[in-house]
């Protein structure tokens, strides 16, 4: 008992101190000092053995006290220093499961990091190889990160890092392990997976964790994610397999229009060596000058003549031949290779523009388009102003196309920079109007000149009612907004008819003509072709 203990304490330090040995010798003394004034009258032999005797057992009972002494210090000290090293030890357990832990956790997210999961995973494996059962590894990356971690810094990526992270943690339990693993990328591991309906179930709660805004730095952001999955055994029968073919598919769900999943199905992995030939083969097109502009006429309505022309970009590979936007743009997108691109359409629209002068295409404006990562640079503005001047062209002349996703994706930014744009006199148009978010306020904020129909709504304009009233309604909109028309997608004269009916302005699409190199382009003109014709097909 604790309260005995703490009786028996004194008792212990006195049975402990130095005195104690002599204490006892003395007593054994006394004793027989006692004895001996007691039998004087008897034999002084007799006493003297007695006496002697005592003073012997006095004696030796105090010296084997005083072993007793220094073996129970011996034995304190010994338990003192084993405390000590025990103590220690837990300490040193400690460190080590706190070392431990900062090798298998992200340090920014609090999540396990890359090299726990993988390890992680290639047990799981293990486990479900020997039980028979399948497993999954969902990739997942966070739409637009990149372009939000540049443009409001990398304080904001940290602390919306974190803000996912707390939100995909509750998924984790004795079957489920999320990770980070660098940039805008987590790792999710499912165990057991008797279904795949087991694995739906999964991403569709990992989808519900973006479903409410972000607040971060007092704002709120709509954040979304697009994910790859990889099943074992079925796409993978190790850790690394399984991981770059749930990456393969995390690839093509970013080509479907991202905020999606993809499963990793056979075939990937050759489109995929493909598709890095191809990335490999980008980062030296523009130093071999592979890349060539068509341009696709847009008709005036008003005048049945065509007073502009969209450039569109075409690669013309080595090997593969000629190559539409869609086969490298993406790439260039996720490389950031995409500015140096850009850079070079508005340099070779200017330079043709340059060319056009004092031939019957000099009333011509060329049409440009640009990603949102272009207009992130600070030096956009810059560089289209010199570019202008170098080449002598009048700024009106040139006009740049954004699509409205890129409008509101930092208004404030974006909007010093089309405002510095438009005092330049360069024309501005809103592209794919109607498919993104249609906010009417930027509308009136923006410098905007043109609104381009989105070809979703011309297709089938003259047979849907609602997209005949939507087509309406932008036109109308746009025209009490003082803002100019261009319909997309036009392939009918049904369809022309309706736009013209309706006061619509321009209309681009494969009834005016493809998109077509400078020289077809030219000669078009020249020969005062008829651009209305009949639709034609083409893969470009």
């Amino acid at each position: 008992m604790p309260g005995n203990d703490t009786a028996l304490k004194p008792i212990v330090r006195a049975l402990m101190s130095p005195a104690f040995p002599v204490l006892i010798l003395m007593v054994f003394l006394a004793v027989g000092f006692w004895l001996r004034s007691g039998l004087i009258e008897e034999d002084s032999r007799h006493v003297r053995i007695i006496f002697g005797s005592l003073f012997l057992l006095g004696l030796l009972t105090s010296l084997t006290t005083v072993l007793v002494q220094a073996i129970l210090r011996r034995n304190q000290a010994l338990l003192k220093t084993r405390k000590e090293l025990e103590r220690e030890i837990d300490q040193r357990k400690a460190v080590q499961k706190d070392l431990e832990r900062l090798e298998s956790t992200d340090t920014l997210t609090g999540l396990a990091n890359r090299r726990f999961f993988m390890e992680d995973l290639a047990h799981t494996l293990g486990i479900a190889d020997r039980q028979m059962r399948q497993a999954a590894l969902i990739l997942l990356d966070l739409d637009r990160f990149q372009m939000l971690n540049d443009t409001l810094g990398h304080q904001f990526g940290d602390e919306l890092l974190i803000s996912v992270s707390e939100r995909l943690n509750r998924l984790s339990d004795e079957l489920v392990l999320v990770a980070y693993s660098g940039g805008d990328e987590f790792m999710v591991c499912q165990q057991q997976v008797d279904d795949i309906d087991d694995v739906i179930h999964l991403l569709g709660q990992i989808s519900q964790c973006f479903q409410e805004p972000f607040e971060v730095q007092g704002e709120r952001h709509s954040i979304t994610a697009t994910m790859g999955v990889a099943l074992y055994p079925q796409s993978g029968l190790d850790a690394d397999t399984l991981l770059r073919n749930a990456d393969i598919a995390l690839y093509r769900a970013k080509e479907q229009g991202r905020n999606t999943y993809q499963f990793y199905m056979e075939g990937m992995q050759d489109r995929e060596v493909m598709r890095l030939e191809l990335d490999k083969d980008l980062s030296q097109a523009l130093a071999n000058d592979e890349f060539v502009l068509y341009y696709q006429p847009q008709l005036d309505l008003d005048t049945n003549e065509v007073t502009s022309v969209e450039a569109l970009i075409r690669w013309q590979h080595p090997r593969r031949g000629l190559l539409a936007p869609c086969e490298f743009i993406p790439l260039a997108e996720e490389s950031g290779r995409i500015t140096e691109i850009g850079r070079w359409v508005v340099l070779a629209a200017c330079r043709q523009l340059a060319r056009w002068k004092g031939t019957p295409c000099e009333n011509l404006r060329i049409a440009v388009n640009l990603s949102g990562r272009e207009l992130d640079d600070e030096s956009l503005v810059a560089h289209i102003r010199d570019t202008l001047l170098a080449e002598q062209v009048d700024p009106a002349m040139l006009e740049v196309e954004l699509t409205e996703e890129i409008f509101i994706q930092n208004i404030e930014h974006n909007l010093n920079q089309l405002r510095q744009l438009h005092e330049l006199g360069v024309h501005l148009a809103i592209d794919d109007f109607g498919v993104g978010y249609s906010s009417l306020g930027y509308l009136r904020d923006f410098p905007v000149d043109m609104l381009k129909i989105d070809r979703s709504f011309i297709t089938e304009v003259t047979s849907r009612h609602d997209d005949a009233v939507i087509t309406r309604a932008v036109i109308n909109l746009a025209h009490n907004l003082g803002i100019r028309v261009v319909a997309e997608g036009v392939e009918t004269r049904d369809q022309l008819n309706f736009l013209r009916r309706h006061h619509c302005n321009l209309a681009q699409g494969f009834l005016i003509n493809h998109p077509v190199p400078p020289e077809e382009l030219e000669s078009s003109i020249m020969v005062e072709a008829p651009f209305a014709r009949e639709p034609a097909i083409s893969r470009l």
